[in-house]
């Protein structure tokens, strides 16, 4: 799992004029608010090799079939960092396309439904701290544009601070309750699992968390901690009633 903390910032409007009428650009997953016109930024704190950035789902509302190219405009970048993305109609992955250094180039045309939509994925390579900004935008040609989204992406590699996460499972073994804590983290995901693999339990937890195993069969069961930007740690527990 990479060490990233991406903090997604509150949207900047950042044009005054007026696009086309029936396009609109939501953050995925993120709420139901047009972010057209706007730039979302995300903070590095390790250097990156194609990470994945921000996904974007771009809405047709024109009232009729319309095919649709994503044109990926450099504002700044440093030098050595590079970007790619991937565009076509949501759901789906769609089609990702190689880096490209040029200021400016445009995706294939995908035809996206009426009330339809697309999705935009973004990713970039920043193997230095730096900062850099792209613009997509909408269009049928790649010249007109419909509308469009800033990413900008800041690297500050020499701030980071690794978390370091301890975890405890008690009593064990357990025969009605046990007690699972994770320290050094803000949050965490607790997957419970037998010797089968098959999983029992997951839940988020912040701190500790007493969970009931009265029901479950004797046997060994695994506790797996994970969290953002440290290495997950299993524990093993045996149930006996």
């Amino acid at each position: 799992m990479k060490k990233i903390l991406l903090a997604i910032i509150a949207t900047i409007t950042l044009m005054t004029s007026s696009f086309a009428q029936g396009v609109t650009i939501f953050n995925d997953p993120g709420t139901f608010t047009d972010i057209s016109g706007t730039k979302q930024e995300v903070i590095l704190y390790e250097s990156v090799m194609n990470h994945h950035l921000l996904d974007f789902i771009i809405n047709n509302e024109t009232g009729s079939a319309q095919s649709w190219k994503i044109t990926r405009s450099i504002l700044n970048e440093p030098a050595g960092w590079s970007n790619f993305l991937c565009w076509g109609p949501n759901p789906g992955i769609g089609l990702c396309y190689p880096a490209n250094a040029n200021t400016e180039w445009s995706s294939a045309a995908e035809d996206i439904a009426p009330n339809g939509s697309g999705k935009l994925q973004t990713y970039v390579t920043a193997p230095t701290q730096g900062s850099a900004t792209y613009r997509y935008y909408v269009s049928t040609d790649g010249a007109n544009f419909l509308d469009s989204v800033d990413v900008e992406v800041n690297s500050s590699l020499s701030i980071y601070e690794k978390p370091s996460l301890t975890v405890s499972v008690v009593p064990n073994p357990a025969n009605s309750y046990v007690s699972v804590s994770a320290n050094g983290v803000n949050s965490a995901s607790v997957t419970l699992v037998d010797v089968l693999g098959n999983i029992i339990m997951k839940e988020t937890m912040s701190g500790s968390k007493t969970i009931n195993i009265s029901d479950y069969k004797n046997g060994i069961y695994f506790f797996r901690i994970e969290s953002d930007g440290v290495k997950a740690i299993t524990r093993k527990i045996i149930v006996r009633h």
